[in-house]
């Protein structure tokens, strides 16, 4: 692949029958949240949640929390679809009898809550997040109060379908603290048969009263079977195994990590990153220069966001390896070493002057060739 060449698209359904899942993968690849079907690896937390609803303990407020990536908001997704079909005047599963609860959460393609939420036509369900800035091309860095003032409303509408409503914001802890104040007191008298789920990527953001009021879900990270699995889908091949093992050890676990770092340049570009980075000790000013211009040329965001995500991690797993008294660690058929003359506190104070540098450059809006050549140069000259 090119350094800059064209992202790659997921055009193969996923198979992950092997991860134990209760029914097949969606057909159509990798697809957003609302409409994707694909389960895996979080069975305890579903088997939990069904305890909850058939006992009729159904908290009126969870939170799922883990890395971003892992599945949260499609099992967001899952539950709301369950709900809303369960709940509806055209079901009878919420009064079918002991004998018929479910075992699972899943609702097939082919229904029609399933295809309502797919295409964003369901009316009792509100899904809340970063609103999109169409002049800058990406998503704005909080959620507004104004948004969250739409649940209230919402929660309180007659059900269109008969059944439950659900409100699901992802990512809450984009919630301004007068967005949380707004949910707090939604929250403090909920409406009957109503359900939030608030999708979190580290719930400490949220205040204190907030978590003290909802059901707080773990998701732990995905398997490296999985990863593996999602990846050779997104990349429309398999993938050759120093390249999976490279993308998994840079996600940790996060799918949606490994499949962004994919389509932000691949495998070849990240290959380039960690080379250079391992080799400025011998570098000279050309070579950093050569470099600089070379990734930073086209301006593009995704590029840009690769190279910050490498560098970042390439700084942690510095610091990792010094406390564990290692100098050099093998990642597929890629070497990390750490340069010389630097201890557990310099590499500290390196990587924290590198990300007040980076902040600078993307604040001020500087050429990114600049940001890069100097990130290059500050740690090439300690």
């Amino acid at each position: 692949m090119d350094l800059f060449g064209e992202e790659q698209k997921a055009e193969e359904p996923i198979d992950l029958s092997s991860s134990g899942d209760f029914e097949p993968a969606a057909p159509e690849g990798l697809q957003p949240p609302h409409k994707s079907d694909v389960f895996y690896e979080h069975t305890a937390i579903e088997q939990d949640v069904l305890t909850l609803w058939n006992s009729g303990r159904m908290p009126h407020a969870l939170v799922f929390n883990g890395l971003k990536g892992i599945g949260k908001a499609t099992f967001a997704y899952r539950l709301a679809r369950f709900i809303l079909n369960e709940t509806s005047d055209a079901s009878g599963g919420l009064f079918d009898g002991e004998d018929s609860k479910p075992e699972n959460l899943f609702i097939p393609r082919d229904n029609s809550v399933f295809h309502k939420v797919a295409s964003e036509g369901h009316t009792d369900i509100l899904t809340i997040k970063r609103p999109f800035d169409e002049r800058k091309g990406v998503f704005k860095n909080e959620i507004p109060v104004s948004e969250i003032r739409k649940v209230a409303p919402f929660l309180r509408k007659t059900s269109g379908a008969g059944g439950w409503r659900v409100v699901i914001i992802d990512d809450a802890n984009h919630m301004n603290r007068n967005g949380q104040n707004a949910l707090l007191k939604i929250l403090e008298e909920p409406p009957k048969n109503t359900i939030l789920i608030l999708v979190t990527h580290g719930a400490g953001g949220l205040i204190p009263t907030i978590r003290s009021r909802c059901r707080f879900i773990a998701f732990n990270p995905l398997s490296n079977d999985t990863l593996y699995d999602l990846l050779n889908t997104a990349a429309g091949a398999p993938l050759m195994p120093n390249d999976s093992d490279i993308l998994s050890e840079l996600a940790q676990g996060s799918a949606g990590e490994a499949v962004s770092l994919l389509e932000q340049g691949g495998i070849d570009s990240i290959a380039t990153i960690i080379d250079c980075l391992s080799s400025l000790e011998n570098a000279v000013e050309e070579d950093v220069d050569r470099f600089a211009l070379s990734f930073g040329k086209s301006g593009a965001k995704d590029v840009i966001d690769q190279f910050i995500f490498v560098l970042r991690w390439w700084f942690e797993t510095l610091i990792r390896m010094n406390v564990n008294g290692e100098t050099s660690k093998h990642i597929g058929n890629l070497e990390v070493k750490t340069p010389k003359g630097h201890d557990l506190k310099s590499l500290l104070t390196l990587q924290e002057t590198i990300e007040e540098h980076i902040k600078a450059c993307q604040f001020g809006n500087i050429d990114t060739r600049y940001m890069i050549f100097k990130t290059l140069r500050m740690i090439q000259n300690g």
